[in-house]
């Protein structure tokens, strides 16, 4: 196991990854099968409805089941299906809990804590949900919405709003769709706006991430030779030519920045990507918050995050706020969580065109405020 999830960890465990995902999917009831701090964690993270057993120390010692069938059976007068998710103490006492599910229209997802990190546990939930590509089912899913995003909402509809332009349909949505819509099968091909969290449906087109748009586009006219791409591409030039007139502007009064990098790996790398692309700017610090990751370097111990960071002596930190808190001395723009740093309720982008160019408009901003703090 990586000691990065157990000492002083700054990202969620695989149990809160797989929540995210069951409790984005509508007609769906999530019920945690633990002790109300596992309930609690989730619950004010993902601020949906969740449900949860609420274990207590006699129940853990003699047995489980008896608790999980009651509420399950509570919860089943209400027509719905119910994802059980297991948590650690459950799943390290090895108890079977298949017989409180008998009979019942329930799906245990087995992802205690203990398994991973979230990406680990949305993949979990993903195999255990079993979905299924359809040839009749028209389009293309729209793949890597997570309610742990601090962005999903806006990048669901930027991905929309691109496939509508391109008059491709939307199969379904990974995973912010109804159940009933997602068990009768989901598109043949799918694109991602969020590469972190593949749900592993469907052929993967690409990435809807303003540095990846043109590909997929490229990718998506030829599997569907009667979209047109090219509204969006133009959009994505007009974007492009907008981006470095604004960052030359800033260019020509200040030195490009030097900054550091701490988020799930495909933000990082886009991150880091515009960061030099517009700026010209120093990137020596990229860590990944995803344990797997194959480009960059992964981290999720903040004691050695903030020894990078200190070392580095970045002007700018895009990450949580455990970041900014560790390193007051650089500006700060909050990519991934926990940000703290803002009220966030409007659905923004980090995805697509509008994302791109909301991800560089913050950047500036948030440079030229920090420069103004310097010279008063």
């Amino acid at each position: 196991m990586d000691k990065g999830l157990c000492v002083n960890p700054v990202w969620p465990c695989a149990m809160t990854g797989a929540c995210s995902v069951l409790a984005g999917i509508s007609g769906l009831d999530v019920l945690i099968h633990g002790s109300s701090g596992c309930y609690y964690y989730p619950r004010s993270l993902l601020k949906v409805p969740l449900f949860c057993t609420y274990l207590l120390e006699s129940e853990i010692v003699f047995g489980t089941t008896g608790r999980l069938k009651e509420v399950v059976d509570g919860l089943s007068s209400a027509d719905r299906p119910v994802a059980v998710l297991n948590t650690c103490i459950p799943a390290l006492t090895g108890e079977d809990l298949s017989g409180a599910l008998e009979n019942k229209n329930a799906v245990l997802v087995d992802a205690p804590g203990f398994l991973g990190n979230a990406e680990e546990g949305a993949k979990t939930a993903y195999d255990c949900l079993g979905i299924k590509t359809d040839p009749s089912r028209n389009g293309v899913n729209i793949d890597g919405v997570s309610l742990l995003d601090l962005f999903w909402r806006g990048n669901l509809h930027e991905a929309e709003r691109l496939l509508r332009l391109m008059d491709i349909p939307v199969g379904v949505r990974l995973a912010k769709d109804r159940y009933a819509d997602l068990r009768k099968g989901a598109a043949l091909h799918t694109v991602s706006v969020n590469p972190s969290y593949p749900s592993g449906v469907g052929t993967m087109l690409g990435s809807f991430l303003f540095t990846d748009v043109k590909d997929t586009c490229a990718n998506l006219a030829e599997t569907f030779p009667d979209a047109d791409i090219e509204p969006v591409l133009e959009e994505w030039r007009r974007a492009d030519e907008q981006m470095f007139y604004s960052s030359d502007k800033y260019l020509r009064k200040y030195e490009p920045p030097v900054a550091a990098v701490c988020a799930q790996e495909s933000y990082a790398l886009f991150a880091k990507t515009m960061l030099e692309r517009y700026f010209g700017a120093e990137v020596p610090v990229v860590l990944a918050r995803n344990r797997d990751a194959s480009h960059i370097p992964c981290e999720t111990d903040l004691t050695k995050i903030v020894r990078e960071i200190s070392a580095a002596g970045p002007d700018l930190i895009l990450g949580s706020t455990f970041e900014a808190n560790a390193y007051p001395a650089a500006s700060f723009l909050g990519i991934t969580p926990p940000d703290r740093s803002r009220v966030s309720i409007a659905a923004r982008p980090i995805a697509g065109i509008e994302g791109g160019i909301m991800f560089l408009e913050n950047v500036l901003n948030t440079l030229i405020d920090a420069a103004s703090h310097t010279k008063k």
